[in-house]
């Protein structure tokens, strides 16, 4: 086995450009031959502060070309001698006001794709607490208004964990002057009005449609910054008229162009968008309910599955776009310790989202993870999946509308998938009273409120409300009901387990099995919690029950500090089933690939 050798990589918190350093020593800074140049400050316009970067071992050193230097900065201080950057190691480079940050690690890109430049949080630099978050130009009424003291302040976006001083950063914090921005958008932007509700295309995004005609192109050319609808700091997006030879179009500079752009929210679309079919899998869940863990599994076992038992290839379309998603899951079984395993809670407007226009307004919408299904036999049937992990509140009552439109992909989903959490119910809750498993001692009352009955009716409403059909109609897509966490209900009276099987028999997927264990699922629920069949069946015409867990096993408690947390013990994950929805789902849709005994 090839063990995979740190690397370095650099990332320009204000413009977003990020380097993978491959050739050392390697010059950032305002001399002439640095291979980063970096503009010296307007009020020392012959500074040439520079830092070399040299590879030592595992290792890299930061060697400055003048100590102590005020301009040149290494984690908020002027530099006095080598700096060494270790594995898994993050550090602030600063010439004057231009603030870099330095990565070590087997996969430096990755983390810098975790930040979110144009959201800053202010912190207590002394004390490290969080004063809030705004964006850049923000920042110095965020101060004032808490009263605080900008030499007291540190400022850094939101996903890095190292901070700059904000009085060494002040120059950076007025917003410049917004002449470009409307010459660039008459000069080279030619108006695009494309009726967002019709087009063969839908936006992984904003879930807005599209014809392949009206993809924008995304200039390449450095001196074409400022797109109208996402800002200075992004390469414009432009209507394309002129084409080389091999049909790439050309920006406004001549440059050829290989990626574009829904023409609704100026997101760059997905490599290969408009080359296979794409299918929007909806998983949908009460907060806490697990969808992060059940995402993070999900696709480890179907790249396993689906090649070892149909001979398809489930593979990574986008992993730019996924970084996120491959570090939970690389996270959660690489990891050494139950703490380690632990992944934090999706928030409204966490890491998961990104703020793009949609119908005028500036919203979170939930990152995509693209990926891409091919028989290598060539059958011809190939697509792509496209997942989201949403936030459990985005599908409560209220949340969904144009300021807050963060679950509205169901209306466009191939497959709706509900995770149905026992623990939160309280009928299951008193069938499994005295239960060992610690989720229920985090809530030994059984205070928790139980939202399952109403985001699946709400998951109803939403649906029929954007496809504009009656609310008596159903839907033709597919709906899996999945029973999370089954490992825990093997105790529960009413229902006999030995009953359930695997339906993925001799490369097949036996539907016979697929329906003998959805009809006991759904007798033994009718039972325990009726609204959840009587719901899930009102909104789809083809609904199927399965039992899933992704860990296979109780996870265990661990504290920090004075505050308790649980996670799956890595060396027992043992996933139960948790890829037969998905593959039931793609058995309904794309059976050329998934094929049925």
């Amino acid at each position: 086995m090839i063990l995979k050798k740190n690397q370095i990589g650099i990332y320009h918190c204000l413009t977003g450009e990020y380097r993978t350093l491959e050739k050392f020593p390697f010059i950032a800074g305002c001399l002439g031959n640095s291979d980063w140049k970096v503009p010296p400050p307007e009020d020392a316009p012959d500074w040439e502060g520079a830092c070399m970067i040299k590879k030592s071992g595992s290792n890299f050193r930061l060697v400055a070309n003048k100590k102590n230097d005020s301009l040149l900065l290494i984690n908020g201080g002027p530099v006095t001698e080598p700096f060494t950057v270790e594995e898994d190691q993050v550090c602030t480079l600063q010439f004057a006001s231009t603030p870099l940050c330095v990565f070590v690690g087997k996969d430096p890109k990755a983390w810098a794709e975790q930040i979110t430049r144009d959201r800053w949080e202010v912190v207590n630099g002394r004390s490290g607490g969080s004063l809030g978050q705004t964006n850049l130009y923000g920042i110095p009424d965020l101060i004032r208004e808490m009263g605080a003291s900008f030499e007291d302040c540190a400022i850094k976006p939101v996903g890095l964990d190292v901070a700059f001083w904000v009085v060494s950063l002040i120059d950076a914090l007025s917003p410049p002057e917004e002449e470009t921005e409307e010459d660039i958008e008459q000069e080279y932007q030619a108006p695009v009005v494309v009726d967002p509700d019709r087009g063969e295309f839908t936006c992984p995004i904003c879930w807005l449609k599209f014809d392949r005609p009206d993809v924008l192109s995304i200039a390449l050319h450095d001196d074409l910054r400022g797109d109208p609808k996402l800002g200075d700091d992004a390469m414009l997006r432009f209507v394309p008229t002129e084409f080389n030879s091999k049909g790439q179009a050309l920006d406004p500079m001549g440059l050829p162009t290989t990626d574009g752009a829904c023409p609704h929210c100026h997101r760059k679309l997905p490599p290969g968008f408009m080359d296979v079919p794409h299918h929007i899998f909806s998983i949908v869940g009460a907060p806490s309910a697990g969808k992060s863990y059940y995402l993070s599994v999900l696709v480890r076992e179907l790249q396993r599955s689906l090649f070892r038992e149909f001979g398809v290839a489930f593979r990574d379309a986008d992993p730019t776009c996924n970084a996120i998603l491959n570090a939970m899951k690389n996270r959660l079984f690489s990891a050494a310790a139950v703490e380690s395993a632990m992944l934090i809670k999706t928030q409204l407007e966490g890491e998961m989202y990104e703020r793009f226009p949609r119908h005028g307004k500036i919203v979170a919408l939930p990152k995509p993870f693209v990926f891409s299904m091919s028989d290598p036999r060539g059958s011809g049937h190939d697509c792509s999946l496209i997942f989201y992990d949403n936030a459990g509140e985005h599908f409560e009552p209220g949340i969904a509308n144009e300021e807050s439109p963060g679950a509205l992909h169901v209306a466009s989903s191939s497959g709706i998938f509900f995770l149905f959490d026992p623990i939160a119910s309280p009928e299951f809750r008193r069938v499994l009273r005295g239960h060992d498993d610690p989720q229920f001692a985090l809530d030994p009352s059984g205070k928790r409120l139980d939202q399952q009955d109403v985001i699946m009716a709400e998951l109803e409403i939403r649906v029929k409300q954007n496809q504009n059909i009656a609310i008596s109609d159903k839907i033709d897509a597919p709906m899996a009901v999945m029973i999370g966490k089954c490992d825990i209900l093997a105790e529960a009276e009413g229902i006999d387990w030995d009953m359930i099987r695997n339906p993925i028999v001799d490369k097949r997927l036996d539907i016979d099995v697929v329906d003998s264990n959805s009809s006991i699922l759904r007798d033994w629920l009718t039972d325990m919690h009726p609204s959840l069949v009587a719901n899930s069946e009102a909104l789809s015409k083809n609904v199927k029950f399965f039992p899933v867990s992704a860990f296979g096993h109780s996870p265990r408690t661990f504290k920090n500090g004075e505050q308790e947390f649980i996670a799956p013990d890595p060396d027992k994950i043992d996933p139960i089933m948790i890829e037969v929805p998905t593959i039931w789902v793609l058995s309904e849709i794309v059976p050329d690939l998934v094929p049925v005994a």
